[in-house]
């Protein structure tokens, strides 16, 4: 009887682990949409000072939250054919909801946004992060860039992509990718960060991941 239990016990770990393994492939599956939250900078930080963030421009923690977080959201936006969510992920389009987001950065504090060094967000927090998203009423899969860390001296910025599933909030796929700065003036300066964040996930990250994880068997390739 116990054997009986034990064996009934390791088929469901193992059934769960399957199950929970291949969600994964729902990301490559055009048939279920996928909601771009934006860029999530309520964790952000400075590597150095902010006075020096904005180079001959100086720019306050003020500004910075108020302003910075907020425009270079809404750029995504303003500008979809440069700032192409859904042709990042292959989709013919994405469904875009950056109100969540932008209730986080508003809320996020600057008091501690100053740091010496990289800081490095492991699996686990950027799990908690998401996992404290109040997201409600909403399927499929979400995507968001969670904002590491904004370095003036090497001109570049890190951000997690992260895919989750909306209704549970579980992490389907998550990587660190570091974006370079291009532009002029402090707004387009470091939204060539994520651009580029854009174009890598676009041109290298995306196919790469497609292979490794596989289709499902739903999916559909769109047609540029």
């Amino acid at each position: 009887m116990i054997k009986k239990i034990l064996s009934i016990v390791s088929l469901t770990l193992i059934v769960t682990f399957n199950s929970n393994a291949q969600t994964v492939q729902d990301i490559f599956n055009t048939n279920i949409p996928v909601t771009w939250f934006g860029i999530d900078y309520s964790h952000v930080k400075i590597v150095g000072t902010i006075n020096q963030f904005g180079g001959k421009t100086p720019v306050t923690a003020t500004e910075l939250h108020d302003t910075y977080y907020t425009e270079w959201n809404h750029l995504i936006l303003d500008e979809p054919e440069k700032y192409d969510i859904a042709k990042m992920i292959n989709r013919r389009g994405a469904i875009k909801d950056i109100g969540m987001i932008t209730a986080l950065n508003a809320a996020s504090s600057m008091d501690s946004v100053e740091v010496a060094a990289t800081p490095y967000y492991s699996q686990e927090q950027i799990q908690k992060f998401v996992s404290a998203y109040p997201i409600e009423n909403k399927k499929g899969i979400g995507l968001v860039f969670i904002a590491e860390c904004m370095n003036k001296s090497y001109g570049g910025a890190y951000y997690h992509v992260v895919f989750f599933k909306i209704d549970t909030k579980e992490i389907l796929l998550q990587e660190r990718v570091q974006g370079m700065v291009m532009g002029v003036g402090i707004r387009n300066y470091w939204a060539g960060s994520y651009l580029s964040v854009i174009d890598y996930i676009k041109d290298d990250r995306y196919p790469k991941w497609k292979k490794r994880y596989g289709a499902s068997s739903n999916a559909t390739e769109p047609k540029w």
